[in-house]
Formats: C-alpha cells, structure tokens, sequence
C-alpha cells in the first residue's frame, strides 16, 4: 500500500517536470529568438552609428580642402575613413563616392540614388571627385552588413543575407 502510495507522488512529480520541459521548450525557443533579434538590430544600429560618424568625419576634410590639397586625395579621405570604422567594418567592405553638384536641387535627387551595381551583383562606387571651393558635394558611403542570424533577413523579405547601410553627406566646400 504505501509502495503503491509514493509510486503514484513519483508519477506526479515526473508529469509535474515533463510538463516544464515541454512548456520551456516552446516558451524557451521563443525567448532565445527574440533575445537574437534584439542583439542583431542593437549591433545593426551600432554599425550605422559608426558609419556615419565616420562618413561626416572623412566628408569634413573633403568640406575643409585637406583632401584637396593632400598629394593622394583619394587616399587621404580613404585613410581617414578606415581608421574611423576601426576593425569593425573591414575597409574593403567600405564602398565611398564623391560627387561635384551645380546647385541644390540636383544633389538632392543623389541623395535617394542607391549605388550602382555591377554584371556580378556587387555595389561600385560611382567615382570620388572631391571638388573645388565652393562646390556642392554629395559624399555616400555605403556597406552591405551581413546578417549573423539569417532568418532575420528572411523575414525582413530580403533575398541576400545582407542589408545596405548607407551614410550620406550634403554640404558646400568652403573656400579654402
């Protein structure tokens, strides 16, 4: 009789914690995805944050006449640009242009131009032209950021594993 008595407890404390197990795992799987999500879209905001900091940074020595009085402009605004992402974003992942606009309205609709892609897929830069005094530039650093997690971009409905980040500046050079 009591054998019969703690068989019975035992059984309901083994249906107690199968019962946990089985509401862990679906809470649980839940939980972990959306704790992913959440660190995927804070490091995406991190990687923005870093690449515009050091778009409008490497565009202020474009705006001040540094790259255009440097021997390779294009290397001194590159430079600066890469120590600015730091090893967060490799420097070849960096894609940059500098476009020269004649009045307001025209570097305006580069603004909302995605950058050009090539025959393999890949975005190119348009050109770097940093300008003379007085120019209107339109400075557009662009980086594709790989995805750790790939069901996010699924359901952010992109076809890649990626997503495009851009970082644009508009400005007037000053005279230098």
């Amino acid at each position: 009789m009591r054998l019969i008595g703690r068989l019975k407890r035992w059984l309901a404390a083994l249906d107690a914690r199968g019962a946990a197990a089985v509401e862990f795992a679906i809470v649980g799987s839940t939980f972990m995805m959306m704790m992913l999500a959440c660190f995927e879209f804070g490091f995406m905001l991190f990687v923005q944050s870093t690449l515009d900091n050091a778009a409008r940074d490497a565009a202020r020595l474009i705006r001040t006449g540094q790259v255009q009085t440097s021997p390779n402009p294009t290397s001194t605004f590159q430079t600066l640009l890469c120590n600015e992402v730091g090893s967060l974003i490799g420097c070849s992942s960096i894609i940059y242009q500098a476009q020269v606009f004649n009045d307001w309205s025209d570097a305006q609709t580069a603004i909302n131009t995605p950058p050009t892609v090539n025959a393999q897929g890949q975005y190119v830069s348009s050109g770097f032209s940093p300008g003379t005094a007085g120019q209107i530039m339109v400075v557009t650093v662009t980086y594709a950021y790989p995805f750790f997690t790939p069901w996010i971009a699924s359901l952010l409905g992109g076809s890649t594993n990626t997503a495009l980040m851009m970082s644009t500046v508009v400005f007037q050079n000053e005279p230098y």
